[in-house]
């Protein structure tokens, strides 16, 4: 199985070393990212705790750009309106 991602770009045929995670697209090794990835419990008290180690994610560039700007535009505080009161 050989690289969609280069595929895709016209670049030569590189062998797939992984799947990626989200949408399925076969990775070569210049177009894989693995993050690490914190699964958790429900500890006392419920409250939440992170597992170790962590377990690995392996996604293609695209996803993980994708995954990446949903994280980070859920991570930035909503804007408050300044609006005098009177």
């Amino acid at each position: 199985m050989n690289c969609y991602d280069c595929a895709t770009q016209d670049h030569l045929a590189r062998p797939a070393v992984a799947v990626c995670h989200d949408c399925g697209a076969a990775v070569c090794d210049a177009h894989a990212v693995a993050r690490a990835h914190h699964l958790t419990r429900i500890g006392i008290i419920l409250r939440e705790e992170e597992v170790e180690p962590a377990a690995r994610v392996v996604r293609c560039t695209t996803c993980d750009a994708a995954y990446a700007a949903l994280h980070h535009h859920a991570a930035r505080p909503a804007r408050r309106s300044r609006v005098p009161i009177r």
